[in-house]
């Protein structure tokens, strides 16, 4: 048996005697002491079978299938560090060993704390977790040998996977998913407690743990979706920056509900089993997310075939779902207060606090938006989920996919939310509500008109070809100019200045809105073209912009899936002073053999104002020597808004996430005192000992 597997049965093992050591409880002498103890070699143990892996990738031993797989001799040490989590088991062994250290530290954080019933029931919950993805690790065989003699070299990474957005992307989504794990586990042994008892007498250091992953996990998927739009983006075939990919889509869901927590804090302060109910879906939707990468019963760029792994994938989902939602309804309805109680509260649309009831707008967007991608999701998925049962050999011809118009409806529809509650989010003096509402109603109004003009048609030029996005451009632009006042004022002395927290709420907003214009502007296409262009040949592809085919470099070429063409674009701008080159760049079209595929590389010249989006989607030879490419192009207006606006929101989470850290440190360095806080002062060191 490898090494690796060893470790992987190790961990399994010492987190199942974990839980069973922590299901025993106060029967065992001293069973906080073991159950740490085991906690560390699970997460030892999970170190090394990552640490392995790497070793085995590193060291080129091809005799193992996985290695064999991912890398190659020539793969350079940031693509063979990549092949970690390139593939579908390697991908899982990463995700054991993340989940692992994640529970040692939430063991090494409460140390002391065993006996508090919160602390005691999310240490199970989680070891419970972090033992089944290490199980799913384990069935999918990542340290499996081959049968065929070893071979001499690797087939190395999927050519659409070279590349450094690998080494970057994958990483920071599976990061982001481990996280998640520690807000869940302690949110869902809350459900299993009164609420009196979760509430009263927190623990600094375990509230401090949840708001810091949590707040991280945030950040890291924001920048793992906005990194793998970017490579999207730039890889022809995937869709351009979002496709509603089921995979895309799955990842966007947990971003979601972690959004939605963080609207609901100051909207559902009296009910803390919905508001902690976004952060165990989140989790629970992170396993859809990987069962969805896994399953092989919806079409994707990103996932992986149908095996075993697919199907105790799904049990894990299935069993975490069921769990989560019995344990949150029992605490909802033991939390339920009876009807005069209830009367007394504010309804959760009361408009008596402006602010407050715009959040709970935005709130209500993303539930939308979150409802709609795990309905466009999981329908089609249980329907071909019945294929591969009953009928596995005809599964790729019968699978369905929902129209990406669902998503986009649901899209937009989220979109109206998000924007009219920028008006009112934040503390500002800026115009009265009043003017706001006025001002509201002129923009959405003009936005109508586009809308109508965009189906009707007849009266001049519109921003783009589709009706909502034209709809919302204009209110998502005062909604811009707005929130960029206020923040002036802020800034300028004008008005009382926030604190962090509120100025970086501001920036994400701001950076929010910014994005969402940037997708209305660059996703509906107005320009766009596909023509075939030999060499020196130019076109116009939209008013006053041609491109030119200079030069096509035809490599090698040894049959349709082994050759290489590189092809010299111009971009050209007719100008009042004439004809400008504006940009040079190459798109390139290679045949793989290995892979039985071909890899395009686009050539995008970009501005401020737009993108030029060039890609060489094929060639044909007219004549010995003569060759025409077939040129995919488009115009894609204020897309830079989409990337600012994404790193805006980032940055403006950042202070709040120092601002997390330094309360984690703090409990830390106070956890002692806390520890020991109730004990009787006249106890003396040699009455403590007994």
């Amino acid at each position: 048996m490898d090494l690796g597997t060893i470790l992987l049965l190790a961990a399994v093992a010492t987190g199942v005697l974990d839980a069973l050591i922590l299901l025993l409880g106060p029967r065992i002498n001293r069973y906080e002491n073991y159950s740490f103890v085991a906690s560390a070699i699970s997460f030892l143990a999970g170190l090394g079978a990552v640490v392995w892996m790497g070793i085995l990738i590193f060291s080129n031993q091809f005799q193992y299938e996985y290695v064999n797989q991912v890398t190659s001799i020539d793969s350079s040490l940031m693509l063979k560090l990549s092949g970690l989590w390139a593939g579908q088991s390697g991908s899982l062994v990463f995700w054991t060993f993340l989940s692992f250290t994640l529970y040692f530290g939430f063991r090494a954080l409460t140390r002391g704390y065993e006996d508090d019933k919160l602390v005691y029931r999310a240490a199970i919950i989680m070891v419970a977790q972090s033992v089944l993805v290490a199980a799913n690790a384990l069935i999918a065989r990542p340290f499996r040998l081959g049968e065929a003699p070893i071979p001499t070299d690797g087939l190395g990474l999927n050519p659409l996977l070279s590349t450094i957005w690998n080494v970057i992307h994958p990483p920071i989504i599976f990061i982001a998913y481990a996280l998640i794990l520690v807000p869940f586990s302690v949110k869902l042994a809350g459900f299993t407690m009164s609420s009196e008892e979760r509430n009263s007498d927190p623990i600094p250091v375990v509230g401090a743990y949840v708001r810091f992953t949590t707040i991280f996990a945030w950040l890291m998927l924001s920048a793992g979706i906005a990194i793998g739009g970017y490579w999207a983006y730039i890889v022809l075939g995937w869709g351009g920056y979002w496709a509603w990919d089921p995979v895309e889509t799955t990842s966007l869901i947990p971003w979601l509900l972690l959004t939605a927590y963080y609207h609901s804090k100051p909207t559902l302060k009296n009910n803390d089993v919905i508001r902690d109910s976004f952060l165990v879906m989140a989790y629970i939707t992170v396993l859809f997310a990987t069962w969805t990468t896994r399953s092989g019963v919806l079409s994707s760029v990103h996932g992986f075939g149908l095996s075993l792994i697919s199907w105790t994938m799904l049990a894990t989902l299935f069993s975490t779902f069921i769990i989560g939602v019995v344990l949150a309804l029992r605490a909802g309805f033991a939390d339920m207060v009876d009807d005069d109680e209830s009367q007394t509260e504010p309804g959760f649309f009361d408009t008596s606090n402006v602010r407050l009831f715009s959040i709970k707008i935005a709130l209500i967007g993303l539930i939308i938006l979150a409802t709609t991608s795990a309905i466009g999701v999981a329908l089609p998925a249980v329907y071909n989920l019945r294929i591969a049962i009953f009928d596995p050999a005809n599964l790729s011809d019968n699978m369905i996919g929902i129209d990406i118009e669902f998503f986009r409806m649901g899209f937009y529809a989220a979109c109206v939310l998000f924007i009219a509650s920028a008006f009112y989010c934040m503390r500002t003096n800026f115009l009265t509500h009043r003017i706001r509402g006025f001002v509201l109603l002129v923009v959405f109004g003009i936005g109508a008109i586009l809308a109508v003009l965009t189906v009707f048609g007849g009266l001049g030029p519109i921003p783009t070809n589709y009706w909502p996005a034209n709809f919302l451009i204009v209110p998502a632009v005062a909604g811009i100019g707005f929130l960029v006042i206020a923040f002036i004022r802020q800034m300028a002395g004008k008005e009382k200045i926030g604190s962090t927290r509120q100025i970086g709420r501001l920036m994400l907003h701001l950076g929010l809105i910014i994005l969402l214009l940037g997708v209305f502007m660059s996703e509906n296409i107005v320009y766009e073209s596909n023509a075939g262009y030999v060499e020196n040949e130019m076109r116009e592809i939209a008013p006053n912009i041609y491109i030119q085919v200079h030069q096509i470099d035809l490599v090698y070429y040894n049959h349709d899936r082994d050759f290489n063409l590189i092809v010299t674009v111009n971009v050209i701008e007719n100008t009042t002073q004439g004809f400008r080159i504006i940009g040079i760049g190459y798109s390139t079209v290679t045949g793989h053999p290995g892979w039985n595929m071909v890899s395009h590389s686009v050539y995008v010249d970009s501005s401020a104002a737009r993108d030029v989006f060039i890609a060489v989607t094929g060639f044909s030879q007219l004549f010995p020597g003569v060759y025409q490419v077939t040129v995919h192009t488009k115009i894609l207006p204020l897309i830079s808004l989409v990337w600012i606006g994404a790193f805006l929101m980032v940055s403006a989470m950042l202070p709040i996430f120092g601002m997390e850290a330094q309360s984690l440190l703090r409990s830390l360095r106070g956890k002692e005192e806390h520890l020991y806080e109730d004990e009787p002062e006249e106890m003396t060191p040699e009455v403590q000992g007994n």
